[in-house]
């Protein structure tokens, strides 16, 4: 048979509908840059109506329906490779291994010669890192508290009862031995503001990670995480190496070690190259301040 007979038949057959709507989702996956950096800056996000943040149910949707095959891979003995947002569940991954270690090594710091640890997680999802602690260590009396956006923490709620989460500022009027912002401290445009509450908040250990991080001048970039199931847009600051540690610094966190966690995005339009690190501090005070 003829391929321009076999096309015919075909495009007969296919209602005009599916085109439409392959075109639809497809267009943003194909037309934009996954990162770019936005000249605007922050008022970006007043213009830009597709910048949407986590707040968003399809995100919390995509997070759930992972969810079991991510507490599946973090039992027994094998690799901790699985990232809860894994478009493949099957697929160990060394960058989220290399993330997971590294929270390894915070967590353990934080809880040296401790039989119980309270934690703060910054930005925690539905509170997979209180699965991986727990895997880690099983040993430790873990009180997790987390605080995230309404949308995820309605999901976190019910899916882990033993944890108490926060949609807002709350959680920051009382203490914890460790605090950790993974993947989120950037996503404040007063970042130093939220770096301060956290450095208040904590007694011991501060563990910020996944924090975009440049030599160069701080810049503001938006993610578009399409490929991942999120009908959303992220805007959130690349900061610059030396002014963050200054800030730390001023809010009584001392250095302890800096991590390479591995993801080096290519964003579009950006002024200097970029890559996400880790730090933990310890607070000078040892009790909030």
């Amino acid at each position: 048979m003829p391929l321009s007979l076999v096309r015919k038949i075909v495009k007969a057959l296919i209602p005009p509908i599916f085109p439409m709507v392959y075109r639809r989702f497809r267009a943003p996956r194909a037309a934009y840059h996954e990162w770019e950096a936005v000249p605007n800056g922050w008022s970006e996000l007043k213009t830009n109506p597709k910048i949407t943040g986590w707040n968003v149910e399809d995100i919390a949707e995509q997070y759930e329906k992972k969810w079991p095959a991510f507490l599946e891979s973090i039992t027994g003995t094998g690799p901790l490779g699985i990232s809860p947002e894994s478009i493949d569940p099957t697929q160990q991954d060394l960058l989220f291994h290399n993330i997971v270690m590294s929270y390894a090594f915070a967590l353990g710091a934080a809880s040296h010669n401790k039989d119980a640890l309270s934690m703060l997680d910054w930005g925690g999802g539905f509170g997979h890192y209180y699965h991986i602690g727990k895997a880690l260590f099983p040993n430790l009396q873990l009180d997790y508290h987390c605080k995230d956006v309404p949308v995820l923490i309605e999901h976190g709620r019910r899916l882990l009862p033993q944890a108490t989460f926060y949609s807002d500022d709350e959680c920051l009027k009382r203490s914890y031995d460790f605090v950790m912002a993974s993947t989120s401290l950037h996503y404040s445009e007063d970042w130093r503001g939220t770096l301060q509450g956290l450095a208040n908040a904590a007694t011991g250990h501060v563990y910020i990670t996944r924090l975009p991080i440049t030599e160069g001048p701080a810049f503001v970039f938006v993610q578009r995480p399409y490929r991942y199931g999120y009908n959303s847009e992220y805007i959130s600051w690349c900061l610059n190496r030396k002014e963050f540690l200054d800030a730390a610094e001023s809010h009584g966190l001392r250095l302890l070690r800096e991590v390479y966690i591995g993801e080096r995005p290519q964003i579009h339009g950006a002024p200097a190259p970029s890559d996400f690190r880790g730090f933990l501090f310890e607070q000078r005070s040892g009790s909030a301040h």
